[in-house]
């Protein structure tokens, strides 16, 4: 598995056009939801890419604190190739970008249906479900209080 780490002007154009592919394959077309996915905040966020030979296996993006809020790290558009679902290459995912955040707390706008599968890494919500583009979501935060204030 290679793994990448960078900033979006870092990315060659194959790996956004890799990006964008699963993006658009998994939030667009499997959840049946027509939303900006292309919302101007990739220029700001780093991106994790975790590549199984040539194919997009995981991708998520970062935001350090100070790029979307002040004094956390957020992560966002968590996805998994459908191909590698089931392999434990999320959890390694997920393992990875936290320790990328450098010990900051860090806030995701979770999908409701997958507060327990976050509750493992030691997210914890933060107020009530909302919807966003027909799905409902909610806030959930890892961090101590004192990096949480």
């Amino acid at each position: 598995m290679k793994t990448i780490f960078a900033d979006f002007h870092n990315l060659k154009p194959k790996q956004v056009e890799d990006i964008f592919k699963l993006r658009q394959q998994v939030f667009i077309i499997e959840q049946n939801c027509i939303y900006p996915d292309i919302d101007g905040a990739d220029s700001s966020a780093k991106h994790l890419l975790m590549y199984e030979n040539d194919i997009l296996a995981a991708y998520l993006r970062v935001f350090l604190p100070g790029s979307k809020y002040p004094d956390q790290a957020s992560l966002g558009r968590i996805v998994l190739n459908p191909l590698f679902r089931g392999t434990g290459l999320g959890p390694e995912l997920i393992r990875k970008s936290i320790e990328l955040c450098n010990g900051a707390s860090i806030r995701i706008e979770a999908q409701a249906k997958l507060k327990n599968y976050y509750h493992q890494y030691g997210f914890k919500e933060e107020g009530d479900v909302y919807v966003v583009d027909g799905i409902d979501h909610l806030q959930m935060v890892l961090g101590t209080a004192e990096n949480q204030e």
